[in-house]
């Protein structure tokens, strides 16, 4: 049996809803299956929460490139077109309401998470780097700038950062983006 999106999504609403301390009973209802159809798929529920993940970023490795040579794009334009292929970044704000629980009661999926945050602002870093109306960076400013990404977008996640603001994923990495913009946007 193949694992379709629609248990992704199912499980997302489930952590949206209750947080990581949703039952695989629970679960298994929301799909209309039994239990034992759950654990033919996944081994634990650690692995469920785990595909999960994999599940938001999964777009991110297929697509959100950059710029093609040659085309001249307004950054706005860029960020745009780079939400629009990670669609995932909506489902980002589904687990942030929940992260302290996901941090404490499942740490390899709680790193997994933030190694996919640190490629998601790798792409984000590359919009940056590949647009033309950026200054040239030295060396040292393209590091600190992936730096300044990476772990910003990692803080989002912490302490109900993003939550206790009243701000959404998608709106704090467009606020950041416009933030980097004015410094190095020539």
């Amino acid at each position: 049996m193949g694992i379709s999106d629609e248990i992704y999504l199912a499980v997302l609403h489930l952590i949206e809803e209750k947080g990581p301390s949703f039952t695989t009973a629970e679960l298994a209802s929301k799909l209309k299956v039994s239990k034992r159809t759950i654990y033919k798929m996944f081994e634990s529920k650690e692995m469920i929460i785990d595909k999960a993940i994999d599940f938001i970023f999964k777009d991110i490795y297929l697509g959100a490139s950059g710029v093609p040579k040659g085309a001249r794009r307004s950054p706005d334009e860029m960020l745009q077109r780079y939400l629009i292929e990670f669609p995932g970044a909506q489902h980002v704000d589904k687990i942030i309401k929940h992260a302290k629980t996901l941090e404490k009661r499942y740490p390899q999926q709680w790193a997994k998470l933030n190694n996919h945050l640190d490629e998601f602002g790798k792409k984000l870093y590359d919009l940056f780097i590949g647009d033309p109306h950026v200054r040239i960076l030295t060396g040292t400013e393209k590091d600190i700038l992936l730096m300044m990404i990476q772990q910003t977008t990692r803080k989002f996640l912490q302490n109900n950062y993003l939550v206790s603001k009243g701000l959404s994923f998608k709106a704090a990495i467009r606020t950041l983006y416009k933030m980097i913009l004015s410094g190095i946007y020539c």
